[in-house]
């Protein structure tokens, strides 16, 4: 974990102080309890990310070997294995989201394979897992190309990588933090175009705490996914809490019909 490089300590400090999935809405929770991950789980699923339950297909993986790069709490990774996966694995490069995922597996009293492991060289064999999956990760890094080639590596053929990241032409990109962040509230100018991304993660200010964020387009992300033999993408993420007041005035309804297109999230869907 040493020789990791500068973008991917910062990343490992950010997500060590600030695991994912934690914030105001545990208030009062006992940390590491079975309420605790309860809670981030319904956080997730019912309020942040309402769309994922109906995108993700967390039931394709019954009977199925299936590995998460970036766990975090182990959130997604325990819906697998409650979906019936046969083998649920992991590998973080976060500590703390290491300590506390492996309490949230042992409390829901399920097995699972997790590990301290740099995407960039997972260390697991060739061809071993029916579905590889990383949601909101592999934009942080600077080898996200590298990533992706280790995923097909270690997808048996015809197995399924489910990607997810953020997107370039979503309206919380180009309009809340480009014009509105960046240029009207001059966060640009003082923090520049990569300091000013960090700030979308909670508890990084874009100085001291920096993680790197990237963001893609379905043409920059079928390139990088050049070496599978089928790609279709879902664009998803779209609420009136991400957009500036104006935007919060949207009706809900028109929200959802943008949502496919102006979506936060790029989801590919790629098969070996």
């Amino acid at each position: 974990m040493d020789l990791l490089s500068p973008e991917k300590q910062q990343a490992r400090k950010q997500w060590n102080a600030t695991p994912c999935g934690t914030g105001n809405h545990l208030a009062g929770v006992e940390p590491g309890s079975l309420a605790f991950f309860e809670a981030v789980r319904r956080s997730r699923y019912e309020r942040t990310d309402p769309w994922m339950p109906r995108t993700i297909p967390f039931e394709a993986a019954r009977g199925k070997r299936v590995l998460e790069i970036g766990y975090g709490l182990g959130t997604d990774l325990v819906s697998f294995a409650l979906a019936g996966a046969a083998e649920v694995c992991g590998i973080d490069i976060t500590e703390e989201h290491h300590r506390l995922a492996r309490r949230n597996f042992e409390l829901h009293e399920l097995p699972c394979t997790l590990k301290l492991c740099d995407a960039a060289s997972i260390d697991f064999s060739s061809e071993t897992f029916d579905i590889v999956y990383s949601h909101g990760v592999l934009h942080h890094t600077p080898d996200t190309v590298r990533c992706v080639s280790e995923a097909y590596r270690v997808l048996k053929p015809g197995g399924q990588l489910i990607l997810s990241l953020y997107h370039t032409y979503s309206l919380y990109h180009l309009v809340t933090m480009v014009m509105v962040e960046g240029v009207l509230r001059g966060k640009l100018r003082r923090l520049g175009y990569r300091g000013l991304m960090a700030t979308v993660e909670h508890g990084a200010d874009g100085v001291h705490t920096k993680p790197l964020v990237k963001t893609y387009s379905k043409r920059q992300l079928r390139q990088i996914l050049g070496d599978f033999h089928q790609v279709h993408f879902k664009v998803a993420h779209l609420t009136s809490d991400q957009l500036p007041w104006p935007g919060r005035l949207i009706p809900s309804p028109v929200l959802r019909a943008l949502e496919p297109y102006l979506g936060w999230y790029l989801i590919a869907f790629a098969t070996k």
